[in-house]
């Protein structure tokens, strides 16, 4: 097992010892401080406003539009002039003034070996709910769409928080949520198996249209399946540098390698793990890289003998605007 691999707080039975403090403050990027951009001759917004926004009529060119742009993100890994290329029109990965960053935060997590009054991402996602003085819910997800999914619903679209989220409205790809409806949607994400993940990414300043001074006004919780989600698609094909902008919220996998049996159905077919945390020991068994694991459970979903489970692993911080901030210095004001 290589020293990148080796267990720090995990046992061979996938207990966690200890919350790493240490492994949690690694994982901050440390980027200058967010600042919006300025609005000049307000050319920039009315464009947004008023040209490129996605609306509901819309809705089928932002289907094909998701389509195209991950099929060919894979150019970002084969490099050359493609992927300079790729990256310099779409400004996927933008530079450090401007953050790009998702906080994985599973909605089924294993506790079995906890306090009851352990705090869970899916406590931390309604209580923001709680705190926000305005919330949008999209009435479908442009991934699955996209894709086509067949194995998840596609009627469980994103929530948008803050001021932004009315241009949600504004355009009808969704109406105002009250508080217990966002709940109900968590809710729901969670009992059709997805994942959750708190998501800042500046180049949909041109898909919502957002304008300039309202940036560090928004927030998106999305909630993805494996297959079709645009985010691990594009993690899946980044380089091991771009992927520090993809943040565990405290959780990660785990596995008890007493049971496995090295089938490796964990890694199996092309939606495998994101960042590449899995590998396999001289033993055969699995071996979870606790650096890089973000903890969105797509191995556990796969995991056929209960080997994987997502527990605990770092400390939570206090809420989830508080991830932005320390790792990608990105203060998001979401109202009250």
């Amino acid at each position: 097992m290589s020293e990148k691999q080796k267990p720090n707080n995990v046992d061979r039975e996938g207990h966690v010892l200890y919350l790493d403090q240490e492994l949690l403050d690694r994982k901050e990027v440390g980027y200058p401080p967010y600042k919006n951009k300025p609005d000049g001759l307000g050319i920039y917004n009315w464009i947004l406003k008023n040209v490129l926004y996605m609306s509901k009529k819309r809705w089928p060119f932002a289907l094909r539009l998701y389509h195209l742009f991950v099929k060919y993100s894979v150019w970002m890994k084969e490099g050359g002039w493609k992927a300079r290329l790729y990256k310099k029109a779409i400004k996927l990965y933008p530079d450090k003034e401007r953050p790009t960053g998702t906080i994985v935060m599973p909605l089924n997590v294993d506790i079995s070996d906890k306090s009851e009054k352990t705090v869970v991402p899916l406590d931390m996602i309604r209580e923001s709910l709680k705190k926000v003085e305005y919330i949008a819910g999209m009435d479908r997800c442009l991934c699955r769409d996209a894709n086509d999914c067949k194995e998840y619903p596609h009627d469980l679209g994103c929530l948008f928080l803050g001021e932004s989220a009315k241009i949600v409205v504004k355009h009808n790809l969704g109406r105002r949520f009250t508080y217990e409806e966002a709940c109900a949607r968590v809710d729901e994400a969670a009992k059709a198996g997805l994942m959750g993940q708190a998501v800042w990414i500046e180049v949909e300043q041109m898909l919502w249209g957002v304008p300039n001074n309202l940036m560090d006004q928004f927030l998106e919780i999305c909630f993805c399946c494996p297959c079709c989600c645009i985010t691990m698609k594009l993690a899946r094909n980044a380089t091991e540098k771009e992927r520090h902008r993809f943040h565990p919220s405290g959780w990660t996998a785990v596995a008890d390698t007493t049971k496995c049996i090295g089938c490796r159905a964990c890694t199996a077919g092309q939606n495998g793990c994101p960042v590449e945390a899995l590998s396999y020991g001289e033993d055969g068994k699995i071996c979870i890289d606790q650096e890089s694991c973000v903890g969105c459970g797509i191995c556990r979903s796969r995991c056929v003998h209960d080997v994987i489970r997502i527990r605990q692993t770092m400390p939570m911080r206090k809420d989830i605007q508080e991830y932005f901030l320390k790792d990608y210095s990105l203060d998001i004001k979401l109202g009250k």
